[in-house]
């Protein structure tokens, strides 16, 4: 299936079936392999190539508000916890500074493919307009080092230290958190906020161990071996080097064209290949986004977010790519009048035409066409999200560069200097893991650590059949706790990640303050209000199951195993507007339903004066 697919006349039963035959080979590849635990020798690709940890005695102290992850989440609480009042707000990060993934993700050229005037937070409140309409890495990561100097969140911060434990201790009505630094530390409140990537992601491929070339993954990009800066895409080192990459989602459509450039030779090893659409990046026009009216950038990520969730609004501030798809997917004026199978028809037709262009971009660029074809996908558009780039296809039109189609199969295995796919071995010098992230897991595994609650409960265990939440940030039995919902999360999930990160961060800092301005010291949430969120989850869960299981195997499906993922894991299915409305009415009542409050015990009085004892538990 090729050239001109789309209009009116295009068969869908041919397209179902094509779509459907991808899928069943990626499919029927994926069984039976997963992620693997980097521990052993595999640790290595943890190791931060960036910072070197500085030694320090362990610290033995009690802060008001400690969070887990210094990224943007933990850089939004700790800024509204900030504005709301508390001093000793403590950021614990396993990275060397703030940023989170944006610390980890130097790659080169790596950018942010939302709009930096809706993704970069609190542009308003530090005074900093971005360079450019999308971002590139390290212009985003001296933003979080922005927000953290401005609200003062460098403090009481600890770097490259990793939370190991957590747990309530009711003799003193604390949170008892301990690192792997030896830390034992008192917190009031502990937020959860390790965001959706920070577990690096390695495919599950034998041999893996045995590799003797030089490896990475792109969260751990070793410009040492490559030459090159975050700021200087010109790798200079690879002039002589052959250097397999692996992976062809959204890292890869960025770093792939200066590997491109650089490598003696190229391979990419390919499984299923990704959208590509027009990305149009350029500068911005500080002065004009300095005359917009006050909360002028609220205003664009509430319009950027509705569209995102399909709302129809008077005008598309933002007009990039996301909008456009979001647009004529959710809004189109072909929908008029239409209704039950014949909208979900329709819808279909929409959705292939918008994956036609995509694959009529790829004829367009890509001068040979068996590897035009080879790039073309073939699944339903947000199967995968989405990316725009505006040098990746044409990157295979360099001689140096040879994309190596999988055929949906996957590596094979990896020898001691060679990747073997399709049967033949391709000898490296260096082989670059573009794998992602870790996304779909709870409890321990996702998070790294054990939470244990009141009466010795584990957040684990009290996970184990599928979450039980109050608007997916907080749950019974583990008082004074928040966590930042992920993927599966019973809040919401938007492409704006950092928009509803705000939304989050801003209800955390609410509760928190509400429970000093009661004079009390502790929260907890009945076991009813749960109930009742797990219910109004299921009762508004869009049941998307059809869809995914459709879809070509990939995160967003667990690998194709949709059956995999507890029903009451879903997200809120009224969409981001309606779900951040719910919360501002229940913000708004005063009334904090479903929270219960407990006040001060003696011990709480002077916190700077309690025994040694306290801090070694």
């Amino acid at each position: 299936m090729s050239g001109d697919e789309s209009g009116p006349g295009i068969d869908l039963d041919e397209a179902r079936r094509k779509y459907r035959a991808e899928r069943d080979k990626r499919l029927k590849a994926s069984k039976g392999r997963g992620d693997i635990a980097l521990d052993g020798p595999l640790k290595r690709y943890l190791n931060d190539p960036f910072q070197k940890p500085e030694p320090r005695e362990p610290v033995a102290d009690e802060v008001e508000v400690l969070c887990i992850g210094a990224g943007f989440a933990g850089l939004l609480v700790g800024a509204s916890l900030k504005q709301q009042g508390f001093n000793r707000v403590r950021l614990v990060d396993t990275a060397g500074d703030v940023g989170g993934v944006w610390y980890w993700n130097r790659y080169p050229e790596a950018k942010c493919d939302v709009e930096s005037l809706c993704y970069m937070p609190l542009l308003e409140e530090t005074g900093y307009i971005p360079t450019m309409r999308y971002a590139a890495a390290p212009e985003i990561f001296a933003h979080a080092q922005r927000i953290a100097r401005h609200f003062g969140l460098y403090d009481h911060a600890l770097f490259h230290t990793t939370v190991t434990d957590v747990a309530w201790d009711a003799s003193l009505d604390r949170w008892r958190v301990q690192t792997d630094r030896g830390d034992n530390i008192l917190a009031q409140f502990v937020v959860v906020g390790i965001g959706p990537m920070n577990a690096v992601k390695l495919p599950d491929i034998p041999g893996i161990e045995s590799f003797k070339g030089k490896s990475f993954h792109t969260s751990r990009w070793d410009y040492g071996f490559t030459g090159g800066a975050p700021d200087n895409p010109d790798l200079d080192k690879l002039r002589d080097k052959v250097v397999g990459f692996i992976g062809t989602g959204a890292t890869a459509l960025q770093c792939v064209a200066p590997l491109g450039r650089s490598a003696k030779k190229l391979y990419v090893f390919q499984r299923t290949p990704s959208t590509v659409g027009v990305r149009g990046n350029g500068p911005i026009n500080a002065e004009t986004v300095r005359n917009l009216e006050p909360g002028w950038q609220k205003r664009r990520q509430e319009n950027f977010t509705a569209i995102w969730a399909g709302q129809p609004v008077d005008e598309d501030l933002v007009q990039d790519g996301w909008t456009y798809v979001c647009r004529e997917l959710h809004c189109s004026t072909r929908y008029q009048g239409l209704s039950g199978q014949a909208l979900a028809l329709e819808k279909e037709r929409v959705d292939f035409d918008l994956m036609a262009e995509v694959r009529k971009r790829v004829d367009e660029i890509v001068k040979d066409k068996d590897t035009a074809e080879k790039l073309k996908p073939y699944y339903n558009y947000f199967c995968k999200r989405p990316g725009w780039h505006d040098e990746y296809l044409d990157t295979f039109n360099l001689p140096n560069v040879e994309l190596v189609d999988t055929k949906g199969e996957g590596v094979e295995r990896l020898e001691e200097d060679s990747v073997v796919a399709n049967g033949r071995k391709y000898p490296l010098d260096c082989l670059i893991f573009g794998t992602g992230f870790v996304t779909e897991t709870t409890g321990k595994l996702r998070l790294g650590f054990n939470v244990t609650g009141r009466d010795g409960v584990a957040l684990s265990e009290k996970w184990k059949d599928g979450m039980t939440t109050l608007h997916g940030l907080t749950v019974s039995k583990f008082p004074n706790f928040f966590i930042i919902p992920g993927v599966n999360s019973q809040a919401v999930v938007t492409v704006n990640v950092v928009h509803m990160t705000q939304e989050y961060a801003r209800h955390i800092a609410h509760i928190a303050r509400s429970v000093r301005d009661r004079g009390m010291q502790v929260f907890d949430l009945k076991q009813e209000a749960e109930a009742d969120w797990v219910r109004t989850i299921l009762e508004k869960r869009v049941d998307d199951a059809a869809f995914l299981e459709a879809c070509t195997p990939g995160r967003n499906n667990y690998e194709g195993n949709v059956k995999a993922r507890p029903k009451q894991n879903a997200v809120y299915g009224g969409g981001a507007i309606e779900y951040f409305a719910i919360l501002k009415r229940w913000r708004d009542s005063g009334e904090l339903p479903g929270l219960e409050f407990s006040s001060a015990l003696s011990a709480h009085d002077a916190p700077i004066e309690r025994k040694a004892s306290h801090y070694r538990g």
